[in-house]
C-alpha cells in the first residue's frame, strides 16, 4: 500500500449519513461567548421564547458581545412561522 492510500481522507462519509443521524450531529453554536447552539434556541423558542430579551434571561443570548443576535433573532423568527403553519391539513367541520 502506497502512503497516500494509507492517510487518504473520506471527504464523502457524510453521504451516509442518515437523516436522522444529520439532525444529530450537525449543532451550530450560535453564541460564542455563552457557549448557546441553535437547538437551545429553537428549544426556547418552542417552550414560549419570543424575543432576545427572554433569550437573554433564559440562555444568556446576546449578553456578551452581542454578534449573536442577528443570527438568534433569525432563528426565532425561523420557530415563530414554523409553528404558524399547520403541519397537518385538517378540514374544518361542515
Amino acid at each position: 500500500m502506497s502512503r497516500i492510500e494509507l492517510n487518504a481522507i473520506d471527504n464523502h462519509s457524510h453521504l451516509r449519513l442518515t437523516t436522522l443521524n444529520r439532525a444529530k450531529l450537525l449543532i451550530m453554536y450560535v453564541c460564542i461567548c455563552k457557549a448557546v447552539t441553535d437547538k437551545q434556541i429553537r428549544r426556547a423558542a418552542a417552550q414560549g421564547a419570543d424575543n432576545l430579551y427572554e433569550l437573554r434571561e433564559s440562555l444568556g443570548v446576546g449578553a456578551g458581545c452581542g454578534t449573536c443576535t442577528s443570527l438568534a433573532q433569525e432563528i426565532l423568527h425561523e420557530s415563530a412561522a414554523r409553528r404558524a403553519v399547520p403541519s397537518v391539513y385538517t378540514p374544518s367541520p361542515a
